[in-house]
């Protein structure tokens, strides 16, 4: 649902160098793509979480993928708390969803404290390469899409936002190589599915201008990926 499909997955996956049968939180995981391929690779017990996508859709595609009985799909909103007890998971997985919600200090205090001490949360996140103090007029038009560019951030942003909460350690963000190709490739896909109808074409001229504007001006869309470790002070 968004650029990077499972390449991108597959580097956060990695990044958080998952264990076999980990327990993890598959956070805004959209149709659930990304939790079927956690259940599939590292034969994790997933917790697939997403707002808009109902839970059996997302159940019905891991069982069909034959890894039913290791993902747990749940509708919510994480703003609203989740039934599950803290210091439940090994790691927390956020691709490409994080902006939504994750920019209030408290949300990344109460994720962390859904990790055990140790566990990792990784992010995944299309942002801007530099933090814009105003975005241009072009970023306004989105084609009705809701691309919610005033959630992006730099990753020095995410970085030190991350970096704030004092229930995390060892805090690390980078931009991924070749991230704003992402965004190209992720064009180049829907329109070949489209059959590169003109109509279609139309839909989606607007985003084509956003990453033509970066390749020329600031600011430009990327890609981070961002690290944290659930440290075990007492309190924190």
């Amino acid at each position: 649902m968004a650029p990077g499909g499972l390449l991108l997955a597959h580097m956060l996956a990695e990044e958080l160098s998952l264990e076999v049968g980990a327990k993890v939180l598959d956070l805004g995981c959209g149709r659930g793509q990304s939790s079927v391929f956690l259940a599939t690779r590292y034969q994790a017990q997933v917790t697939s979480l997403d707002l808009w996508i109902s839970a059996e859709e997302r159940s019905h595609r891991a069982a069909e993928a034959g890894v039913g009985p290791r993902v747990t799909a749940l509708q919510g909103d994480v703003r609203r708390g989740l039934p599950i007890a803290t210091g439940s998971f090994d790691a927390i997985f956020c691709m490409q969803a994080f902006h939504c919600f994750g920019a209030q200090p408290w949300v990344v205090t109460y994720l962390a404290s859904l990790l055990k001490p140790g566990g990792k949360i990784g992010i995944a996140q299309g942002c801007f390469r530099e933090e814009p103090d105003r975005l241009p007029d072009l970023f306004a038009d989105t084609g009705g899409w809701h691309a919610e560019y005033n959630k992006y951030h730099s990753t020095d942003w995410w970085r030190r936002h991350l970096s704030a909460s004092d229930k995390l350690d060892a805090v690390t963000a980078r931009e991924v190589p070749d991230g704003d190709i992402l965004w190209e490739d992720d064009i180049l896909y829907r329109c070949r599915r489209a059959d590169w109808r003109p109509d279609y074409l139309a839909q989606c001229a607007w985003l084509v201008r956003h990453v033509l504007h970066g390749q020329l001006s600031a600011p430009s869309l990327t890609h981070c990926i961002v690290l944290a470790t659930r440290n075990n002070r007492v309190g924190g």
